[in-house]
């Protein structure tokens, strides 16, 4: 059986819904336990008899304005509402531009260690997946040139990953501004996964909006912003025929993204100075797990990947397991601890920790995990 995200979570509420053990500690999916602003339930109230009907595909208009004045003013930009697609989580929107991507046959570049669902997107659209390896002994960090390299003229995108999940990693600016000129001088599309916007610890975060160009098309999403998983709403930055192409595909399959969702982030997002403030709180939460779990396991001398930014660790499996499936499916059946193994994200000697628990629960299942090193 090929590991999948999937697998481990649901089996994991199986076995705590079953009781077959006293406690599962659940760090499979990164899914901030951070509680959402408290002024998010009044909009709920304002805003939900006017929540029942469709909205325009593509996104509410009056959203879509108001992420374009948000992201205009963070990144000195001039976004209108047509740079703006809004859908059902940031995997719909990657899905529905790659679907428009890969009408005609082509490729998609993809960086290891990466987000579970990228390979698995491209294979669905009948895409061709490209992979490009990082390394442990350089941080898993990506090498321009081997990415340079690897576009050729089936390359229809490249998806980068930053702040990123599962490594932590944060690509540095002139990388940004690299792979941004790249996208234009190759024509293709770079895809920015930017949903760990906030999870910036050490100042590196660098939008590519800030090197916005045509082919540039940033994702972002309420799932780990504002721990709003459920609420299935995430939105994009891009060109404006690319938009229009997304919205008639998606006019044919979900219509639109979630109407209550949309119309309370409506109103919130016209205030950005509350916004960045519950981000800031967020962030304060997350550096003080990610410090946490940073000075455990150097102090019990377990290899890991240091987190830059995102809500994740990722640790070297013990030397008496093969792969990280194995680590985790052992883990899991024994400990009541589920956790993501590496072959996931690419990586078979590596696993993968959701930080963004209790410090209670956090620190249980790591010392749980560090009796096997």
């Amino acid at each position: 059986m090929k590991p999948t995200l999937n697998h481990f979570f649901t089996k994991a509420k199986k076995m705590a819904e079953s009781g077959d053990k006293k406690q599962i500690l659940n760090f499979t999916l990164t899914s901030p336990e951070f509680p959402p602003p408290i002024w998010v339930k009044n909009e709920i109230n304002k805003v939900y008899n006017n929540s029942f009907s469709y909205l325009p595909s593509g996104g509410d208009f009056i959203l879509r304005q108001e992420l374009a004045n948000f992201y205009s003013d963070k990144w000195n930009k001039n976004f209108k509402r047509e740079n703006v697609f809004i859908g059902t989580g940031g995997k719909e929107v990657i899905y529905i531009l790659l679907s428009s991507l890969l009408e005609k046959p082509g490729e998609v570049v993809i960086i290891s260690p990466y987000w579970a669902s990228y390979p698995k997107m491209t294979e669905l659209l009948k895409g061709k997946v490209k992979i490009v390896r990082t390394f442990a002994k350089k941080g898993f960090y990506p090498d321009m040139e081997k990415i340079a390299e690897a576009i050729g003229k089936k390359t229809k995108a490249v998806i980068i990953n930053s702040p990123n999940n599962p490594t932590g990693r944060i690509l540095k600016e002139k990388d940004v501004k690299f792979l941004a000129d790249l996208a234009l001088k190759k024509n293709f599309i770079l895809i920015c996964d930017e949903v760990y916007e906030i999870y910036d610890y050490e100042n590196l975060y660098v939008s590519a909006l800030k090197f916005f160009n045509k082919n540039v098309f940033c994702v972002f999403s309420i799932s780990k912003t504002f721990g709003l998983c459920g609420w299935r709403l995430g939105w994009a930055i891009a060109g404006e025929n690319i938009t229009k192409k997304m919205i008639d595909i998606q006019s044919e399959i979900t219509t639109c993204a979630n109407a209550l969702s949309q119309l309370v982030f409506r109103n919130l997002y016209k205030n950005p100075k509350k916004l960045n403030k519950y981000f800031l709180e967020n962030k304060k939460l997350a550096l003080e797990r990610r410090n946490f779990a940073i000075d455990f396991f150097e102090k019990k001398h377990i290899d890991f990947i240091h987190p830059e930014g995102c809500i994740a660790i990722f640790i070297k499996i013990p030397k008496k397991f093969k792969n990280g499936f194995s680590f985790a499916s052992h883990l899991l059946e024994k400990q009541g601890v589920s956790t993501a193994p590496g072959e996931i994200f690419g990586e078979k000697n590596y696993f993968r920790v959701n930080l963004a628990v209790s410090l209670n629960i956090l620190k249980k299942g790591l010392d749980i995990i560090s009796k096997y090193y």
